[in-house]
């Protein structure tokens, strides 16, 4: 071997571990911190809209509110699609789901809540976090990446949607139906708190 051939395989050696620390390390840490610090921003809003009054921090449907977004901040590292995908398999095949569902307590404590205002603000930081979560396990999953592309090349030979951006979006709600339901993140963040 000449000495450019040895240059170029070392060259060839660092530019690869590099691409796999950043692939397999930093990246998937910054996706995670990012994740949080998402998700921290919307529970600081929730809070300064209970200081200013508006609900108590007390109320049912606020701790409720409140704690999903903790639990999504504390296991936030745990919410994958891999593991959303097994414990769906897994309650399927047990025929067992949770004891109680997310929804099935938040949807009462919500209505309870005398003040229609309140209770639109309290959906939308809901929705707020919910697409939060599910956005964080769109980007981290290559599978389903994949699965987005191959919807929208299908939809786009099917001609079933015009401009990119609607063949998108189109794509995703056909891949997020099933196991990647919101209830389902829903349901994690309850099990992971409880």
């Amino acid at each position: 071997m000449t000495e450019l051939q040895i240059a170029n395989v070392l060259q060839l050696v660092v530019v690869t571990a590099l691409s796999l620390f950043v692939l397999f390390r930093a990246l998937p840490t910054y996706r995670v911190d990012s994740f949080r610090q998402k998700m921290f921003c919307v529970r600081d809003e929730l809070f300064d809209f209970a200081v200013q009054g508006n609900v108590s921090f007390n109320d049912p449907a606020y701790v409720l509110l409140r704690q999903q977004m903790n639990a999504l901040i504390r296991y936030g590292h745990q919410l994958t699609v891999f593991r959303m995908l097994m414990t769906n398999v897994i309650n399927t095949v047990s025929q067992k789901g949770p004891k109680t569902t997310w929804s099935a307590v938040w949807e009462p404590s919500l209505e309870k809540i005398n003040d229609e205002e309140v209770r639109v603000q309290l959906k939308r930081y809901h929705e707020r976090a919910v697409m939060i979560a599910v956005k964080h396990l769109l980007w981290g999953s290559p599978v389903l990446w994949i699965l987005m592309l191959l919807t929208a090349i299908y939809l786009t030979l099917q001609g079933a949607a015009t401009g990119l951006r609607q063949i998108l979006k189109t794509a995703a709600k056909m891949v997020l139906v099933g196991p990647l339901d919101k209830r389902h993140i829903e349901e994690e963040a309850f099990a992971a708190a409880a």
